[in-house]
């Protein structure tokens, strides 16, 4: 009897801890969204200025997830049952949040009045929750009342940011920092940006001008600049490697084909779409496999 009662309580005891596990696995650290899939304009699958209150996000070896709720970014560690990580975001509120592709650190924008100086003001943060005391804070300089960060491109290598910054309707500018915490507005020909993008180890810079079909690419070390794309109308998909994609628009914004494409090298077309297909719909691996099939071709 005593035997039958070790167990039975032996086996609930199993039960349980399987049921733990399986809540961590499939629920507390399982993907809810597709944020950290691609390497561009993540935020832009829920559309650009949405903010990301209520998301949860994770690093790229799933050792910590990202929670936003009602303002407060909260850090948990895989194995840990201890009290998460609070960011501090001093009153402000957060309109981007990003893990890097190859670290645990994560790159956040906040915006809002200052809950002590009550001054608006637009920051762009970084956070390293193994080194959670250097949390860095950098304020975007003369940013206009209600604007906010929306989305960022970072450049691995070289520490290099970009930050596109809502100021209205259709209307952005274009900030860059870099390892000296030195922050300027980037001159720009466009107002209506689309995507943006940073080869990962040079500090040149990518962006689509959503009025014209215009893309662009911007040399950081020299502030020199120049249109891409060929005659037609495009927008930048993104970039892979020193590899860039970008897909040809028809009248009604919808993309009827994609190429490839170096600089210094210009693009070759890679796809044709009989149907057209929406813009959202196209993506950096869908662009891989029809690279690779034309090199296959060969």
């Amino acid at each position: 009897m005593k035997l039958g009662k070790v167990l039975l309580a032996f086996a609930i005891g199993i039960g349980i801890q399987a049921g733990v596990y399986y809540y961590l696995d499939t629920v507390l650290f399982a993907p809810t969204s597709d944020f950290q899939i691609g390497s561009t304009n993540q935020q832009e699958k829920l559309g650009f200025g949405v903010e990301p209150n209520g998301q949860t996000y994770y690093s790229y070896d799933k050792r910590f997830m990202a929670t936003i709720v009602d303002d407060v970014v909260s850090i948990y560690e895989a194995g840990k049952s201890s009290e998460p990580q609070r960011i501090s975001l001093h009153g402000r509120k957060v309109s981007f949040f990003e893990w890097l592709p190859d670290r645990d650190l994560a790159i956040f924008a906040t915006y809002g009045k200052d809950e002590k100086t009550g001054r608006y003001g637009v920051y762009i943060a970084q956070y390293n929750p193994i080194y959670p005391d250097r949390e860095l804070d950098t304020p975007i300089e003369n940013a206009p009342q209600g604007s906010k960060i929306v989305d960022v491109a970072y450049s691995t290598a070289t520490n290099v940011v970009y930050m596109k910054l809502e100021v209205d309707k259709d209307k952005y500018r274009i900030y860059r920092t870099d390892a000296n915490y030195d922050t300027r507005r980037i001159n720009v020909q466009a107002e209506n940006i689309g995507r943006i993008a940073v080869f990962y180890d040079q500090d040149i810079f990518f962006y689509d001008n959503l009025r014209t079909g215009v893309v662009y690419m911007f040399d950081g070390a020299t502030s020199s600049w120049r249109e891409i794309s060929p005659s037609g109308k495009f927008r930048l998909i993104g970039i892979d490697g020193q590899e860039i994609f970008i897909a040809e628009m028809n009248s009604d914004n919808e993309v009827v084909a994609a190429y490839r494409g170096r600089l210094k090298k210009g693009f070759t077309k890679i796809a044709t779409y009989k149907t057209p297909e929406k813009f959202s719909d196209i993506t950096l691996n869908s662009m891989r496999e029809a690279a690779d099939k034309v090199d296959n071709n060969k």
